[in-house]
Order: structure tokens, then C-alpha cells, then sequence
């Protein structure tokens, strides 16, 4: 394994308002889901804790895992309330003893709750629900698209992120521009795109003067 590569995963390098634009949700939100959240409930304070663990400091909290743990959230927060997501996390890290469980195993979700496969039979899978606690039940997994289609890996660790999806032509890589989004086919960086978008310039001059092409354009375009 490439220490290299590995540091540069955990780098920090996103605001939670970047985190945001990629993930598509407030900034609100994900600052909650990144930093925690005090509320006042029924006269009193009540502090609800973070669903990942930062790897930097408030002012520049997030790196490319954890965009990806945000993304992950993102994508069972569709199907499942908040809490049964948090308590399926807390199970999976303290029973586990598994760190990140959001990209670390694949959970599925059933009845609004989060289920994790435990062990393969001639029947079918053994799920636990991490939800509920750790109750375990028998069921046939049907197959699907998995959550982590649009990640790649090098060397069993994570590099790049299809943050639209594999069919958009951006992506966010850790060894190329620093993290920032970047087209896919010309590497040219979404910002560079965007600036020259909102000063006016037509899809034709941005891809001339920037090198990208007309659907990297667009797609760039779409996404800022």
C-alpha cells in the first residue's frame, strides 16, 4: 500500500460548502452530518453528534473519504430516517469493530432500516440489522447497482470519485489538481469552466480556450 496515496485520501481538503455543490445537498446539512448540531427541544439543548468523523479542523473539515462517507449518507439517507442510519453506524463501529462502516461494507436497506450481510448459505444471505441492534434474519439478496459503482480504487484504496455518475464526464481525484473537480477526458478543472461561463463566455470559447470538450463543457456547466 502506497503511504502516499493513503495520506492523500485523508488529506483535508474541502469546505463543507464544496462538500455541498458535490454531494447536492444544503450546506446546513452537511455541516450537521460533518460537525454535529446544537438544538434547543422543548426548552433544552440537545446536541446531536456527528454521523462521520472529520479528518481536519472546522475551518477546513473534509477530505476525499470523507466526501465519499457524505455521498454514501446521502445516498441511504433517501431511503432511511436519520436515526436508524446513526444507529446502524454506532452498531457497526462498536459491536464490528469496523472504522468508517459507511465506506468500509455496503448496507442495504429494508423497511426504512439498514441491514449489513453477515455470512452466504445455500439459502441466502444472513443479514444483521445494524438498526435494530444486530437481529439477524435469512433472505435472498436480489442483485443491483451497487452504491459504490461510481467509486475506483487503486491499489485497494480509494482514489477517484464519479461524483454525478460514471455516464457525467467529471470526477474528483486525489492525485490530480488537488482534489478539485476536473473533466474526465481533458482534466480540466470545473472552476476554470464555470469562471469563464459566468463571465459571459459561449460553450464554443470556454472549450477553445480551455481545451475541454463541448460534453465536458456542458457537463461541467450543469454541475457548478
Amino acid at each position: 500500500m502506497d503511504k502516499r496515496m493513503e495520506d492523500r485520501a485523508i488529506t483535508p481538503r474541502y469546505t463543507v460548502t464544496r462538500a455541498a455543490e458535490l454531494v447536492g445537498r444544503p450546506p446546513n446539512t452537511i455541516r450537521r452530518w460533518s460537525l454535529g448540531h446544537r438544538r434547543t427541544y422543548k426548552g433544552q439543548i440537545k446536541v446531536d453528534d456527528p454521523l462521520i468523523d472529520v479528518d481536519g479542523p472546522s475551518a477546513l473539515p473534509l477530505s476525499f473519504l470523507n466526501l465519499l462517507e457524505l455521498q454514501l449518507l446521502n445516498h441511504y439517507r433517501n431511503e432511511a430516517a436519520l436515526q436508524a442510519i446513526r444507529r446502524a453506524l454506532d452498531f457497526v463501529a462498536k459491536e464490528l469493530q469496523i472504522g468508517r462502516p459507511l465506506i468500509s461494507i455496503e448496507f442495504k436497506v429494508r423497511g426504512g432500516e439498514l441491514f449489513t450481510k453477515f455470512a452466504e448459505t445455500e439459502e441466502g444471505a444472513i443479514l444483521v440489522n445494524a438498526s435494530g441492534g444486530g437481529q439477524m434474519t435469512l433472505e435472498k439478496l436480489v442483485g443491483g447497482v451497487k452504491v459504490t459503482e461510481d467509486i475506483d480504487y487503486d491499489e485497494d484504496i480509494v482514489r477517484r470519485w464519479w461524483f454525478k455518475s460514471r455516464a457525467i464526464p467529471l470526477y474528483v481525484d486525489t492525485q490530480v489538481a488537488g482534489g478539485r473537480p476536473i473533466t474526465a477526458e481533458t482534466g480540466v478543472r470545473l472552476d476554470a469552466i464555470a469562471s469563464r461561463h459566468d463571465e459571459g463566455y459561449s460553450n464554443g470559447e470556454i472549450s477553445e480556450d480551455t481545451g475541454a470538450t463541448a460534453t465536458e463543457v456542458v457537463a461541467a456547466i450543469l454541475a457548478a
